[in-house]
């Protein structure tokens, strides 16, 4: 499933209708009829509905929402943002005047004439917000805003056509006045805006409609959303060993910090490596052997708790002389001098990398690093939150936030890496310039030692999947993980540990996910 942009949507809706041949009107139905069966089965007791139009197409949806609604036999009252039908688009005064030969009531409204609207919407049931569609640009002015005003003060119910308005399509931003919907229906595929915060917390439950849009016209789109039906998922051979399923090295830990490599190691095996073994300085082994079960450990050289000046030459050897099948390396590893001569060592290794945590931080002191990352001949998967890509880029925190896909793409095919940007939405961009969007995940992960969960699953499953199929189904697993867990718990006591107690019931919720087949005209993300 992709993401769109308004751009985009309007390129392939204009094609659509210009090249392909599908009238304009015809799109128009099926958005307003699929619109109404979701609304049906969503508010099946609810009798009276109030459309609230503009003077555009997205106000033409609503009346054909109207239509629907009114031969279901509920009661259906129109009010039209515009003071002249003369300035109605022609889709929108078509289904208008449609609507009125159905026996349809309706209101064109403007400064002079909200109290009657306002009365209206304190009376309704559902109110159906058709005001502006992805097209519209923010911030929303003049009697326009102040009916969006009274929506939001009396409305109980609010459905929204194709976004609320207000909201801009392309960004999370939140610019001036806009509706908060319990639902969205949206058009051909989701926009930014019901992906991204703080906007898709007023777009409610979103569902995706197909409106007969030809997709040819997106086929240079890749902007995605991870959905489970196009995972890629591990599998398991009755004649197999536990080498098939490869052997993880993890490598980290310093005093203190011991936590974040068993917990790693921990994440891998339940994500499904046939072997994990630990690397860690010689003075936490007794710590990490007391922790760790299924997973084995190899300590280095010391000191004071920290890899020591012999470490990088004794990791090499041990990847050299050992049948490991990926690293993953970074968690709680902290920043010396010798880290940062093990992080370097690391580069040259001929098997899928994972960094993470001080991986990254480390890396940053190795001089020209992206060169020696695009010169890299096997996957590396590079983990930062946004201070750790901070660092990576030289761009400012508060920078990064607004241009997250941008920073992830661009780091990628700079460094041959998959960019893994961790924030309250995940983004991963990939060396070929893809982005892929998670939705899954919740704010009680925002807790010391998710990333680490997470390393150690894209470990495991960027070699038994591939670079790409493994790092879109780790990302999402631990999401996945998280959402389960969150009900247990709760937010607000959710620990790293939750998340991999959850891994194995996340594998069985995706394997039923992906059994699951949409047969109908929408999909509810």
């Amino acid at each position: 499933m992709k993401i769109l942009k308004s751009s985009e949507m309007v390129y392939a809706d204009e094609n659509t209708i210009n090249l392909t041949g599908i009238p304009s009107l015809v799109l128009m139905e099926n958005a307003g009829r699929t619109s109404t069966e979701i609304i049906l089965k969503k508010y099946p007791d609810k009798e009276k509905f109030v459309i609230v139009a503009g003077s555009g197409n997205n106000g033409g949806d609503g009346l054909v929402i109207a239509r629907y609604l009114l031969r279901y036999g509920k009661s259906v009252k129109v009010f039209i943002l515009s003071d002249s039908r003369s300035k109605l688009s022609p889709d929108n005064l078509k289904n208008l005047e449609i609507f009125e030969a159905f026996g349809g009531e309706v209101y064109l409204i403007d400064k002079d004439k909200l109290g009657k609207f306002r009365n209206a919407v304190k009376e309704a049931d559902v109110i159906v917000d058709a005001i502006f569609g992805t097209g519209f640009k923010p911030p929303v002015k003049g009697y326009r805003e102040k009916a969006i005003e009274i929506i939001n003060r009396y409305a109980s119910c609010v459905v929204a056509v194709d976004i609320p308005s207000g909201l801009s399509t392309d960004t999370g931003k939140i610019e001036g006045t806009h509706t908060k919907a319990e639902i969205t229906v949206t058009f051909a595929y989701p926009k930014l805006a019901h992906i991204l915060y703080p906007a898709c917390e007023y777009c409610g439950d979103v569902y995706v409609i197909d409106i007969s849009i030809d997709y040819q016209y997106l086929k240079e789109i890749h902007r995605y959303l991870i959905t489970p039906e196009n995972l890629v998922l591990p599998e398991r051979r009755k004649n197999s060993h536990k080498y098939t399923y490869g052997h993880l090295l993890v490598i980290g830990g310093s005093t203190g910090k011991t936590g974040a490599v068993i917990m790693a190691s921990k994440a891998a095996t339940a994500a499904g490596s046939g072997l994990v073994t630990a690397v860690i300085p010689a003075s936490l082994d007794m710590v990490i052997e007391n922790a760790l079960i299924e997973e084995m450990s190899i300590p280095v050289d010391d000191k004071n708790g920290f890899f020591g000046k012999k470490a990088p030459e004794k990791i090499k050897e041990i990847i050299e002389n050992g049948k490991f099948t990926s690293v993953a390396a970074g968690m709680g590893m902290s920043v010396t001098e010798h880290t940062v001569e093990l992080v370097e060592q690391l580069l040259k290794i001929k098997m899928p990398l994972v960094l993470d945590a001080d991986g990254l931080n480390n890396i940053v002191f190795i001089d020209n690093f992206k060169e020696k990352l695009r010169k890299r001949k096997y996957p590396t998967i590079l983990t930062p939150h946004i201070g750790e890509m901070a660092r990576l880029t030289g761009i400012k925190t508060k920078d990064i936030l607004d241009i997250m896909e941008e920073v992830a793409r661009s780091f990628a095919e700079e460094t041959g890496s998959y960019v893994v940007l961790k924030g309250s939405r995940t983004v991963i961009g990939t060396p070929d310039g893809k982005i892929f969007y998670s939705t899954k995940g919740n704010e009680g992960m925002a807790t010391a030692g998710t990333g680490d969960v997470l390393s150690g699953i894209l470990g495991t499953l960027v070699f038994r999947l591939g670079a790409e199929e493994g790092t879109k189904t780790a990302v999402y697993l631990h999401g996945l993980s998280g959402d389960l867990a969150v009900k247990e718990t709760g937010v607000e006591s959710m620990k790293a540990t939750d998340l991999i107690r959850y891994i194995p019931e996340a594998y069985k919720k995706l394997f039923e996910m992906k059994k699951e087949k949409n047969l109908g005209f929408y999909k509810k993300l």
